[in-house]
């Protein structure tokens, strides 16, 4: 089509010219450039694709974790909306996340999950959902309605996330996608915290879901109804955790990178839709301030004491506590060493032409890692990972598909070791509180002793016979996922460097955080957020190299993954083989 006609098609303002980076056009343009035919999409692939997340997501469900402050603040503030108030004066003595404003209790937390999971609340109460949670055998003494909100709250959340990322990165590497998306979906804290009534996940999604709609609006002529969408999407973000403002920012400059929408009736368009699309997405936070605190702006954060100090307890970043965030025994590449990996596919997405959307990804984790760095409490509290940095992990998980077909070896391997590291910590005790802590993950899945679930609400117990309904959906999730792939030949250079990536990673889990006295910072920084005993090693029984059992294990787990795709890329027939174009080429 010609730039003429190309103008003058109907809805397409004059001028605008169809994009050559978009996500459903760069694929094709690029193998025709490789010299490569443009196959078609396969049907079965995409089934099983779709069957692997639900999966994955059904994982989720069957985990009823033990509960925590986080968990009840944000169901004490859903119990108090559903009787009309804001306050939770009734209800507070279960949870340290609240604080005392005008001679009342109110939680801490930000208002957008707990408005999202009102009305399944109500819907819950009618069918006296609280009877069965009384009944259950699965935390006795505890309240498991905040399990029935997390179906809601954090489960349905984690599986339109793994789905918006599967489409987004299939727009980057066609076929590859739902691997993406089922690495960061258990391999990450996407796991832990689609199973925990945290916000993380909830906001996550959404934040994400504005970037998948920008995405969206980038392919054709400028749409601004996309965006009011996207800017909706953002500010009810911000409404669910107030951090996400900062991918908001970045979103925000990534919309006016499109060239061919630079003039100012289509600036002022799009920006526009964006930003009023923002401001009504944020007007529930809005409302909930002022009728909890009698303010439009005023936030439940401003009255936690260490909150007053710097931006809302951020202050400027540290290289130390930066390192501890990435390296540390709960570091996020410590226990998920395959986003990596989504820094190279980064890479490789900003060679391929992508610059805009790999700056768009640098831009999100830049900016949390930075703020995150400057926090008084880095981890969040008692966490198996830093959890401020849930955000982030869809931007750089996407292009873990680019990766995984450029570089198939370290790739598989990291992510067996990913998912083996997250899933070990997630079914025995997420919520460790130290870096000196997660010795215990081994220790309980030594001694078979698990977290709740579903099958424990029956009277199965903690044991191996209860966790099997979360390993029978992961497991399942992670076959269909490596069949939904195209055929993906492992040859021996990609097993070598596999192998080579594993072993540098399992040697600097098991030693380095100690050796190097990254724990010991982390360990400082809870000292400065107000815990004295964290450096009492005798409290915390001691434990050095706490990694020490874990990593070799899940080093194994990687062999094990990189040998079972190399079986399976194997299989392919000779034609099939000769139909991948690159992908073949990488193995020979």
């Amino acid at each position: 089509m010609s730039d003429a006609s190309s103008a003058e098609a109907p809805g397409r303002p004059q001028g605008w010219t169809p994009s050559a980076g978009t996500p459903s056009s760069w694929p094709a343009a690029a193998r025709s450039r490789r010299g490569e035919r443009a196959s078609p999409v396969d049907p079965r692939h995409v089934r099983r694709a779709l069957l692997a997340l639900l999966l994955v997501g059904v994982a989720y469900a069957t985990m009823i974790q033990s509960f925590s402050w986080n968990q009840t603040s944000h169901y004490d503030l859903i119990r108090s909306l559903d009787h009309g108030g804001t306050t939770i004066d009734a209800y507070q003595a279960n949870t340290g996340d609240k604080v005392f404003y005008r001679h009342h209790w109110f939680s801490a937390r930000a208002p957008g999950l707990a408005l999202f999971a009102l009305p399944w609340y109500k819907a819950l109460n009618v069918v006296d959902a609280a009877r069965v949670a009384r009944s259950s055998q699965a935390l006795r003494g505890e309240d498991e309605m905040v399990y029935f909100l997390g179906l809601w709250g954090n489960v349905l959340p984690g599986l339109v996330l793994l789905l918006l990322m599967w489409r987004v990165a299939d727009g980057f590497e066609p076929g590859y996608g739902v691997a993406a998306a089922a690495i960061v979906g258990l391999g990450t804290m996407v796991l832990p915290l689609s199973t925990l009534l945290f916000s993380h996940v909830f906001a996550a999604m959404l934040g994400f879901a504005a970037f998948a709609l920008m995405l969206r609006e980038r392919e054709g002529p400028p749409r601004p109804l996309l965006l009011a969408l996207a800017g909706l999407a953002m500010g009810y973000a911000v409404a669910s955790e107030y951090p996400l403002f900062f991918v908001g920012a970045v979103l925000g400059l990534y919309l006016l990178s499109r060239r061919d929408a630079l003039s100012a009736r289509l600036v002022l368009a799009r920006a526009g839709s964006y930003i009023v699309g923002g401001l009504v997405g944020i007007i529930p936070l809005l409302l909930y301030n002022h009728a909890a605190f009698n303010s439009w702006t005023h936030l439940a954060y401003s009255d936690v004491p260490r909150q007053q100090k710097g931006f809302f307890g951020i202050g400027a970043p540290s290289l130390k506590v930066l390192v501890t965030l990435l390296f540390d025994s709960r570091g996020l590449l410590t226990i998920s060493p395959v986003l990596i990996m989504g820094g190279v596919g980064t890479a490789l997405l900003y060679k391929r032409g992508k610059r805009a959307e790999a700056l768009t990804i640098v831009g999100v984790c830049l900016l949390y890692v930075g703020y995150n760095s400057g926090y008084y409490l880095p981890f969040g509290g008692g966490f198996m990972g830093p959890r401020f940095l849930t955000t982030m992990l869809p931007f750089l998980g996407v292009p873990i598909a680019l990766a995984l077909r450029r570089y198939p070896g370290p790739t598989i391997a990291l992510a067996g070791a990913s998912i083996a590291a997250s899933v070990i910590a997630t079914i025995t005790h997420p919520l460790v509180g130290y870096e000196n802590e997660t010795v215990v993950w081994m220790r309980y899945l030594g001694q078979g002793f698990f977290q709740p679930t579903i099958a424990s609400a029956i009277g199965l117990g903690r044991g191996w016979g209860a966790i099997w309904p979360f390993f029978l959906a992961a497991g399942a999730g992670i076959v269909l996922a490596a069949l939904a792939l195209p055929r993906l030949r492992v040859p021996g250079a990609a097993l070598a460097a596999g192998t080579g990536a594993l072993v540098v990673w399992a040697l600097f889990a098991a030693l380095a955080p100690t050796a190097f006295g990254i724990d010991h910072q982390g360990l400082l920084s809870i000292v400065h957020a107000g815990d004295p005993t964290a450096l009492n090693l005798k409290l915390h029984d001691g434990t050095r190299y706490p990694l020490r059992t874990l990593a070799p294990v899940a080093a194994a787990a990687g062999l094990l993954t990189l040998a079972a795709m190399w079986m399976l890329g194997a299989r392919s027939s000779p034609r099939a083989r000769a139909g991948e174009g690159p992908a073949a080429a990488l193995g020979s």
